[in-house]
């Protein structure tokens, strides 16, 4: 049965993707797992529905830290994006968040995430900030120190410390190393870092710390992401933190120190995790999730006229159950093919579940939608005649808002209701069609009495 068009807001992520994904809405705290997700960490029995039930069923001595680390996230100290390791039913869920959307109060109002490895061991816990700055600045005793070195070195982390008395700089054998360098082909000077950033990225790195190391209104600590350049000319993402630990009379620092982590593979995560939420894997046409997004956007923006086609697949089943779903999944990827190439760029059309397409028109009144729509029939039906491949039928249905009373969502519902009546009138004729020509192509006979066809 088909779910209606939402009691509560669509959700961000494909639910039924065998890809581990989850989406987060942070104010509610409903949280929701893809199938794939469920799988992976065993959950698909007692699925948790909120980030509080999660964390419940995560290892106990972790949820404070846990919880403690996602508020830094939502509350946007350390960026849109952020690495988490959730210990749970024996195992360590390393997972990319990223935050979609703000409220006017700089909160994470809607979170999704992407489970990049699962591991079973004992793992610790910490947050993306690995090592407390003021504790690296301020180690108790010539031993406490050793020991923070050696945790550094084992973490990956470099580190830097800089004194602007003799305006040298001391890199860790880590540091150099991570970047391919060399002690001598990284002097201990601050000109070794700054000319070694990458061009797009010194406006928003180098004057924001010179700003702190001036004064001390600017703060005493820092933290920003840039790439930097490797010894050979390849970039790595590197996530910088530092703070001042001296300043003289005039509020001037004169020392501060910081480390260095090489993010490259959690970039290459994140660039990943937003393909998945913009784009359908599959098809290659806009996710449910951007399509929501995009709905918001049109209706915050006041967008009118607004027109929505929703189409469905016929015969898919019998498709998949005769022909295999290799070959469904070809007539999905031909169907979104002459659905994004019949119509023009301003359109977005998504796949919104495994048959099913919705397609936004933003300034398509009421008689261009039903213009497109008629095209778009006729497209298919060309592609049709041919009779090399199974036939990619569609149920179609339009609807159009022209005016702020009449919201997106309503005509959604509209459309969708066309497209059903569409699917009811032409059901046998599509059905017989599909069933002719996959027995006039294989040696199999097809069963009409089937109820799963219906």
């Amino acid at each position: 049965m088909r779910e209606p068009y939402p009691s509560h807001p669509l959700p961000l992520i494909q639910t039924d993707t065998t890809d581990a994904v989850l989406e987060w809405r942070v104010a509610s705290d409903l949280l929701r797992f893809s199938l794939g997700a469920g799988r992976l960490l065993g959950i698909e029995a007692n699925v948790p529905c909120s980030m509080a039930a999660f964390l419940g069923a995560c290892h106990e001595d972790k949820r404070d830290i846990l919880g403690q680390s996602l508020q830094t996230f939502l509350e946007g100290h350390i960026g849109a994006h952020m690495e988490i390791c959730f210990p749970i039913n024996g195992l360590v869920a390393r997972t990319q968040l990223i935050t979609l959307a703000r409220n006017g109060a700089g909160q994470a109002e809607r979170v999704v995430g992407c489970i990049s490895a699962v591991e079973r061991q004992a793992q610790q816990i910490l947050p993306s900030a690995r090592f407390s700055m003021q504790h690296l600045a301020t180690p108790h005793s010539t031993q406490d120190a050793a020991r923070l070195m050696l945790a550094l070195n084992a973490s990956g982390d470099g580190l830097w410390d800089w004194d602007a008395n003799t305006n040298t700089v001391y890199y860790s054998p880590r540091y150099i190393e991570m970047l391919g360098y060399s002690a001598e082909t990284f002097p201990a000077t601050l000109r070794s870092w700054e000319e070694k950033i990458h061009p797009e990225d010194y406006a928003h790195v180098v004057p924001i710390q010179k700003d702190i190391i001036a004064s001390p209104t600017h703060g005493d600590t820092f933290e920003c992401t840039y790439r930097m350049r490797r010894a050979d000319n390849t970039w790595a993402w590197i996530l910088g933190r530092g703070n001042v630990t001296q300043r003289d009379a005039s509020g001037r620092a004169t020392r501060v120190v910081g480390l260095h982590t090489d993010i490259s593979a959690s970039q290459a995560d994140r660039a990943h995790l937003e393909d998945m939420v913009r784009n359908d894997p599959l098809t290659g046409l806009r996710s449910r999730t951007f399509f929501t997004m995009t709905v918001e956007e049109l209706e915050q923006n006041a967008v009118r006229p607004v027109g929505i086609i929703v189409a469905d697949v016929n015969g898919l089943k019998m498709i998949n159950d005769y022909l295999g779903h290799e070959e469904g999944n070809t007539v999905l990827c031909q169907a979104a093919l002459l659905l994004r190439g019949g119509l023009d760029s301003a359109a977005c059309v998504a796949r919104m579940s495994g048959d099913e397409y919705t397609v936004l028109l933003p300034g398509c009144d009421r008689l261009k939608v039903a213009e497109t729509l008629h095209e778009l029939m006729q497209r298919f039906e060309r592609h049709n005649n041919q009779q090399n491949r199974p036939p990619v039928l569609l149920a179609m249905g339009s609807a159009c808002t022209e005016n702020m009373q009449n919201s997106i969502a309503n005509a959604i519902v509209e459309a969708d209701r066309a497209m059903l009546r569409n699917k009811l009138t032409t059901r046998a004729e599509t059905r017989q069609r599909v069933r002719d020509w996959i027995e006039n192509h294989t040696f199999a006979k097809v069963s009409m009495n089937d109820c799963r066809y219906l």
